[in-house]
């Protein structure tokens, strides 16, 4: 049976994910602290490929691509909201740190229940935390399952690239915790910059002779699609108003995601986290 060629790099960054990912645990305290925040002594460079990490998902790779092929113009509201959400955490994530740190606390049900003395309101916090993520895991898991199965030409069953991509991170996360988390983003953070600069610039130049000549095509080809702020879902064009809210509450509700909000309790000091806030656009 011939292998894919295609299958071949999946293969290799499974494996490098997995050897990164278990090399913190021989040497991460064996504590909540150590496991859960990596003992608070993340610097501003792992906080930005760990946060990258958190939100640069199944949706990244391929729900933007796919609002740019059918709704156009309409997908720079992902860069957009992507630039403007790390604003609030510029302000909320140095001062969580501080509790955080002073009270021995990681995650937001602590924080909320704390500050408004409910341990029923924490619990209640904690409970939609985890209902919330139903829905988001959902989302990842049927996103790796596609790419495995589309990068093995059918061979590899979706569920089955699933179970083994979250497999490989189940093992790694259960082992190292936080630390693990964090090598395996600096590593993926590297490969998707590199691959998204490297493609986004070759393929233009390629096909289209650069990147103004490309748009220019595209707009004699499809210039609806062109045409500030794009397409809606039904394929009507998008009013300015649905796309404004769109970014609103997109960037109200970015970084109070609770595996984005939490990072905070893991950062070095507040300077780590206000220079990753200023990096994090590009």
């Amino acid at each position: 049976m011939d292998i894919p060629i295609e299958l071949i790099p999946c293969a290799i960054y499974l494996v490098v994910a997995l050897l990164l990912g278990m090399l913190p645990g021989l040497f991460v305290t064996r504590s909540v602290a150590g496991y859960v925040s990596g003992n608070r002594q993340l610097n501003t460079l792992l906080l930005y490929f760990v946060l990258g990490a958190a939100v640069f998902s199944s949706f990244a790779f391929l729900g933007g691509p796919g609002w740019a092929y059918s709704r156009g113009a309409a997908a720079f509201y992902i860069v957009a909201y992507g630039t403007l959400g790390m604003v609030p955490f510029y302000f909320m994530g140095p001062r969580a740190r501080r509790i955080g740190t002073r009270l021995g606390f990681f995650t937001q049900a602590e924080l909320v229940g704390h500050r408004f003395d409910s341990r029923i309101l924490q619990a209640s916090f904690a409970f939609l935390s985890l209902i919330v993520f139903v829905p988001y895991l959902t989302l990842q898991i049927k996103g790796v399952g596609y790419i495995l199965n589309v990068a093995s030409h059918g061979l590899i069953a979706n569920w089955l690239g699933a179970l083994i991509a979250y497999g490989v991170v189940t093992l790694y996360v259960l082992y190292s915790g936080m630390m693990g988390v964090g090598l395996t983003s600096v590593f993926m953070g590297l490969a998707m910059m590199a691959i998204g600069w490297l493609f986004g610039l070759y393929l233009p130049i390629k096909f289209y002779g650069g990147i103004e000549p490309m748009f220019q095509a595209l707009f004699q080809a499809h210039p609806a699609l062109m045409t500030p702020p794009g397409l809606d879902g039904a394929g009507k064009p998008w009013g300015w108003w649905g796309y404004s809210s769109a970014v609103i509450v997109s960037v109200l509700g970015f970084c109070c995601w609770p595996h984005f909000f939490m990072r905070s309790m893991a950062a070095k000091d507040d300077r780590s986290i206000k220079l990753m806030v200023v990096m994090y656009p590009t």
